[in-house]
């Protein structure tokens, strides 16, 4: 992968097809598998003894599955936009949604010849993007929609700057007036006291988080969202394993842990 960032994905894509393997899955993306290639190996080798985040990645998944499958239980003809696909796979396993993954071309070639949009159990397509070069509003403007929309922003708000943040948000909101996004949003302490080694190697990789700060969600209430929800991800990974003990003590002793990185829905009406 030419960007950094998107080698990341390779990342989040080990530890779902890990998570696939396990007796008691929390995502159980039965598709990832399809893309562990000698690459993918190569820097999952890397990560695989962080547990915890292992099992974070997997729940942050799970979350956000959940809440887009409730979304299209309701409206199964919804459009859903995932902004920095990587190896995303929910087009393959989720009922309903008509899909568009826009990430970098490099990633999405590799992607179409792993599996095909043509295996796609709903309507998908794939928008390619310079994400350093292209406009992303020129890219979005032919799937401009005024009815609701579902953006999935997931493990790609942490590298852009607060400038590219704000800049990414101004285009949904002008390409999708009326949509919700769903997103990941980690504390800068939270980031400090306990993510520090896994972002040490994420940083080798030249993947580094950038402009953090303790209240994320006020970049998407400045801008006029309301959160609809607020979801823990350490608390939902220990309960979808069944650790009755451990997550009893971090919903009711460890609130840093609690609330240091959620998933986000935010309303944009």
């Amino acid at each position: 992968m030419a960007n950094a960032i998107s080698k990341t994905a390779y990342y989040t894509l080990a530890c779902r097809a890990e998570d696939a393997r396990q007796p008691r899955p929390l995502c159980n993306d039965t598709f990832a598998f399809r893309f562990m290639d000698d690459e993918a190996r190569q820097v999952w080798a890397r990560f695989q003894s962080f547990d915890r985040a292992n099992a974070s990645n997997a729940a942050r998944h799970q979350i956000i599955d959940a809440q887009v499958q409730e979304e299209l239980d309701r409206e199964p003809n919804a459009r859903v936009v995932v902004l920095g696909a990587g190896f995303d796979t929910r087009a393959y396993r989720l009922r309903g949604g008509r899909w568009l993954e826009v990430d970098e071309p490099a990633l999405l070639t590799h992607k179409d010849a792993k599996l095909p949009v043509t295996e796609a159990k709903n309507p998908l397509e794939r928008l390619p993007i310079d994400f350093a070069s292209e406009s992303l509003v020129r890219k979005l403007e032919p799937y401009r929609d005024a009815r609701r929309t579902h953006v999935i922003i997931e493990g790609v708000l942490m590298y852009l700057s607060t400038a590219q943040r704000r800049d990414m948000l101004a285009v949904l909101r002008e390409v999708f007036p009326h949509h919700a996004v769903y997103c990941d949003l980690m504390r800068e302490s939270f980031q400090r006291e306990y993510s520090r080694d896994l972002h040490a190697v994420l940083a080798s990789m030249g993947a580094s988080f950038q402009d953090m700060s303790d209240t994320p969600e006020a970049l998407f209430l400045e801008a006029g969202y309301t959160a609809a929800s607020s979801t823990s991800v350490p608390l939902r990974a220990l309960e979808l394993a069944g650790k009755r003990i451990p997550a009893l003590i971090v919903r009711n002793f460890m609130r840093p842990v609690r609330e240091g990185y959620r998933i986000w829905k935010f309303e944009r009406r």
